[in-house]
């Protein structure tokens, strides 16, 4: 763990050079990154494998049926309970949030509307690999489901070609059905731009490493994202 004490002396210099060995890393991370997306662009699901083979050592875009209820029923059951608690806690709350159509008629007569439109479809990230957030799925799948978003796309990568089953569970619970298990910023690109197998979606969300918030970044104006690109997730421990 990194620890800067703010009572030392060094202490400016050190946090300076800190934020800009951070800021050289994210750059770095961007040349590499517009790279692959433009494989992805010109080659699709063949640049995808490539990339699935390198980093996650995966042979497999698009899991079956029979494979995601295979892995689902391994599942312990107090997961699924504690899962179904989640969905109907953060359901309740966004259900909340829904906005109303506006229509009437003023005193000039003229015709005022405010229209509610959702979006056709959204892409969510749930990272994976050798981590599972569930959370993912249902935070950022659930408001989609409320705002009446016809087409949700989970991308989540699989180390090896399998998935978290609790991640998978989560997604089924959000009627979810297509289900990538790919990651990275090739999986962004996927959804961005589209390929044979993967549709391009209106919208990307969901969080990432440094890579994937490289790629939204890169693709943001062809493809909607949310209001910012995520950053590290970091600690402030004042004792």
């Amino acid at each position: 763990m990194k620890i800067l004490n703010c009572n030392n002396k060094n202490f400016d210099k050190n946090l300076d050079s800190l934020l800009l060995q951070r800021n050289k890393k994210v750059q770095s991370n961007l040349v590499s990154v517009s790279g692959i997306i433009k494989d992805v662009k010109k080659n699709g699901d063949r640049a995808i494998l490539k990339y699935e083979k390198k980093f996650n050592q995966n042979n497999l875009i698009e899991p079956s049926a029979k494979q995601i209820s295979k892995q689902i029923r391994s599942l312990n059951k107090n997961i699924k309970r504690a899962i179904d608690l989640a969905y109907n806690r953060i359901f309740k709350f966004h259900s909340l949030q829904r906005y109303k159509n506006i229509s009437y008629v003023d005193k000039f007569k003229n015709k005022l509307e405010y229209k509610y439109i959702p979006i056709g479809s959204v892409a969510v990230y749930v990272p994976g690999s050798a981590v599972s957030y569930p959370s993912s799925v249902l935070m950022n799948a659930i408001p989609a489901i409320v705002a009446g978003v016809k087409r949700i796309v989970m991308i989540n990568p699989g180390l090896k070609g399998k998935q978290n089953p609790a991640v998978l569970y989560a997604a089924r619970k959000c009627k979810i059905k297509e289900i990538y298990s790919i990651g990275g910023p090739s999986a962004i690109a996927a959804a961005a731009y589209g390929t044979n197998k993967i549709k391009k979606v209106n919208k990307i969300v969901g969080p990432g490493n440094a890579y994937v918030a490289a790629a939204k970044k890169e693709v943001f104006g062809d493809v909607g994202i949310e209001g910012m690109t995520a950053g590290p997730s970091e600690v402030t421990i004042v004792a």
